[in-house]
């Protein structure tokens, strides 16, 4: 087997891939459908009837884009993202490779964040995630190889075409290609040198936002990446909603009433605004989804404005929720009987796993930021740590919610960063 793995670790890869993901279809025989699908699946059937007029702008058309090259067929979307799942994982044992880890601990690290259940699962929902983890993938190895090449031009291209399309799954990686230039420039950094054939890979990212943007602002009349933004701000208030300004006190009240049920009820606390949308959107006297967001936002800023120490706080609490770990599954619907019991508790030993992982990443961080300043080297370790540590803190301050599927895309990167960290004590290379 060790010998099979050494000469064909790509094969190895993928039947391992595709067996893992054979043994979850025979057991769950389920496609799991979140409140968030219909706007995807709507979406796409406009996609594939070319018909954007009076859009609502709530979902970006990346992850839509993929169900609607499937004929809008959700079991057709999820053998694509089995598929892109068995390609992610190329790329993963790609990247470790090109990090100079041996063909033996590339594989086996693959195969390990492979049998990880919420990764296959993942693959089984109508949500973004999957797709999301396959072009941060993409966009961490061009970036990684970029770092020495000579072929900058050809590389920023690939990248800007790679985030480009990222950003249209996610507008919140918008913050990505600048943060990859940044590096780029610093290495070997020259004053001189800041405008430079890099700023090519920040061309398509910038296009597909403000162009996503200026689609909303057609049909809705508001210039923003996704008409749900005033309501993930709010999300962000709802420990100090009623602290707010006096003209929007009807708001804040009637946030904070549905914030003391949500909690007595114990459900989740972060998703009050969700339950409370319907009397806020009787309160506003706005029917009109886009209006009502914006009028969110408005209050949202000026209530932060107010309560700088209170959201301060909740930015860390939410900032702390980015490294939890999350499955998302239908728990009562596997086809095999008591399928799902046995699947709980390898779950729970993973995520423990996973969230240990995660807790060590987070404790190496300042170590890494250090080592950065000391050595003002430009390096694949501390590429990779400045930009997690920048979307956990970019994603604390804009929204309170499901915060683990921000981190999942990224959970891959942070074993690599161990590993890096420790692998001449481990003896990985």
């Amino acid at each position: 087997m060790i010998n099979f793995i050494t000469k064909k670790p790509i094969t190895a890869i993928i039947a391992f891939c595709i067996i893992s993901r054979l043994i979850i279809v025979l057991l769950y025989q389920n496609i799991t459908i979140f409140p968030d699908s219909s706007g995807y699946i709507e979406l796409a059937e406009r996609i594939a009837g070319f018909n954007l007029k009076d859009y609502d702008g709530t979902r970006s058309p990346g992850y839509p884009t993929l169900i609607a090259l499937a004929g809008n067929s959700l079991i057709i979307t999820i053998a694509l993202q089995f598929i892109i799942g068995i390609i992610n994982a190329i790329y993963q044992y790609k990247t470790l490779r090109l990090l100079n880890f041996t063909t033996k601990t590339s594989v086996t690290l693959t195969v390990t964040f492979n049998c990880l259940l919420h990764v296959i699962f993942y693959e089984t929902n109508i949500l973004t995630e999957s797709l999301t983890l396959f072009f941060v993938t993409l966009v961490f190895y061009y970036t990684i190889k970029g770092i020495n090449t000579e072929q900058k031009l050809k590389n920023s291209i690939t990248l800007s075409l790679l985030i480009g399309f990222l950003v249209l799954i996610k507008p919140f990686y918008i913050f990505l290609p600048f943060l990859i230039y940044g590096f780029y420039t610093l290495k070997n950094f020259r004053f001189s040198n800041i405008i430079n054939i890099r700023m090519t890979l920040l061309i398509l990212p910038l296009v597909s936002f403000l162009g996503w943007s200026y689609v909303n602002k057609v049909n809705t009349g508001y210039f923003v990446s996704t008409t749900f933004w005033g309501i993930n701000i709010a999300q962000n208030c709802v420990y100090f909603a009623e602290k707010c300004p006096e003209e929007y006190k009807e708001i804040g009240d009637a946030y904070a009433d549905y914030r003391e049920r949500i909690i007595a009820a114990d459900k989740d606390v972060a998703m009050t605004i969700w339950f409370a949308r319907p009397e806020l959107m009787h309160i506003t006297q706005l029917s009109y989804l886009p209006d009502f967001s914006a009028k969110l936002s408005e209050y949202s800023k000026a209530t932060i404005k107010k309560n700088p120490l209170d959201y301060t706080k909740q930015v860390f609490v939410s900032w702390r929720d980015f490294w939890d770990t999350a499955i998302y599954w239908n728990y009562k619907k596997f086809k095999v009987p008591h399928a799902n019991k046995g699947l709980v508790l390898i779950w729970y030993i993973q995520s423990f796993i996973l969230y240990l992982i995660k807790v060590l990443f987070v404790l190496l961080i300042p170590y890494h930021l250090i080592q950065f300043l000391r050595k003002k080297e430009i390096n694949a370790v501390v590429l990779i740590t400045t930009v997690i540590f920048a979307a956990s803190l970019l994603q604390a301050m804009a929204t309170y919610g499901t915060n683990s599927r921000f981190s999942y895309p990224f959970e891959f990167l942070m074993m690599v960063t161990i590993l890096l960290t420790f692998r001449k004590k481990l003896k990985l290379t």
